[in-house]
């Protein structure tokens, strides 16, 4: 039987999305998920934990970086800028450093623990300046969360998006990490273009499983419904993933294709 290491973004966005996680964890349906630090409520979000066997049922708690979103008038640049800015040279190293510290430390005082896993909204950390600046902290820190890798990735849909996603920094920071004696996935799988009804997504999820060797970490951003705005506007595909992920119907997928869903991950 293969593991399947289903990792959930953007825990502290808002209490429909951190409802949405929380329940699926309940029901044993995550291998962890991924926490934004800078919103105002985040040590609200953060207390809820509190009221959770997380750390008895092996569930990962990670740090989901943010450059690319203003979350609490945080210092951001749109994505594309910071893609453009990496690869020309011109991101601010000491600001981009300053950001990941803040967020760090705002999950650190509120759960009194380091992070087990760290990755990035929209997969900022494996851009050039940043993943330096991260791996920094983590040295001096002394600690050695996993860090997540989107390559090679696995039936990406569309593929041009899946392209970018994969070849974006993400070997480069593979081999940083490894050379830091940090663990990383081996395959990555999720990305679609949150286009798609809950059958539609159900039927890529079957694609992910059957093409996905064990260990492999499939990123998903479930939530309750909320209104659709500029703050997220993948709310609708928030609602179809959790419908899905919570179902019998995923159950019976999992089975189908003989895999399990971890509850640690490396």
């Amino acid at each position: 039987m293969r593991s399947i290491v289903l990792i959930a973004d953007d825990f502290g966005l808002s209490p429909a999305v951190d409802a949405g996680i929380l329940e699926l964890v309940e029901n044993g349906r995550l291998s962890g998920f991924g926490c934004l630090t800078q919103l105002p409520r985040w040590f609200d979000a953060a207390r809820t934990l509190d009221q959770m066997p997380i750390e008895t049922n092996g569930v990962q708690v990670g740090l989901h970086l943010n450059l690319s979103q203003g979350f609490g008038g945080a210092w951001h640049r749109p994505l594309p800028l910071l893609i453009s800015g990496a690869y020309a040279g011109l991101l601010p190293h000491d600001r981009i450093r300053e950001s990941l510290r803040i967020q760090w430390d705002r999950f650190t005082q509120a759960l009194g623990r380091a992070p087990d896993y760290v990755d990035g909204h929209q997969h900022v950390h494996q851009l050039p300046v940043v993943r330096e600046c991260l791996l920094e902290i983590l040295a001096q820190e002394a600690v050695q969360p996993w860090v997540r890798i989107t390559s090679p990735i696995i039936s990406p849909k569309p593929k041009i998006k899946g392209w970018m996603i994969a070849h974006l920094g993400a070997e480069t920071l593979r081999q940083l990490a490894l050379r830091q004696g940090l663990e990383t996935n081996r395959t990555f799988a999720g990305v679609y273009g949150f286009d798609q009804t809950q059958i539609g997504y159900a039927q890529l999820m079957a694609e992910w499983l059957r093409a996905s060797p064990g260990d492999t970490v499939i990123m998903c951003h479930p939530g309750h419904f909320a209104n659709a705005s500029t703050d997220d506007p993948i709310a609708p595909a928030r609602a179809n993933e959790l419908g899905f992920l919570r179902s019998a119907e995923f159950g019976d997928l999992l089975y189908a294709h003989d895999c399990r869903i971890a509850m640690s991950a490396f």
